[in-house]
């Protein structure tokens, strides 16, 4: 909760991403992603996305929610194959 921070975009990408529809500007919470998992637009900081240097927002393209959703059901599926 504490230590998060929007990484700097180039304004291309930011007007890139609104034309679209995968970026939003909202009044109180500011610059909103889309995460292509869950549909939902999530504040655009490291409280909800990922750090990565690959990605050009550096920030990952899923959140953390299904980021953690995706690694658990991994986990599940690999349990039930070994028990098998």
């Amino acid at each position: 909760m504490f230590g998060e921070y929007t990484p700097l975009m180039k304004p291309m990408l930011i007007a890139r991403r609104m034309e679209r529809g995968t970026a939003i500007v909202d009044d109180v919470l500011g610059l909103l992603k889309l995460c292509p998992r869950c549909q939902e637009f999530w504040p655009q900081d490291t409280l909800f996305w990922s750090t990565s240097s690959r990605e050009a927002d550096g920030l990952q393209c899923h959140c953390k929610a299904c980021q953690s959703e995706h690694r658990s059901e991994r986990i599940q599926r690999n349990e039930s194959r070994n028990a098998a």
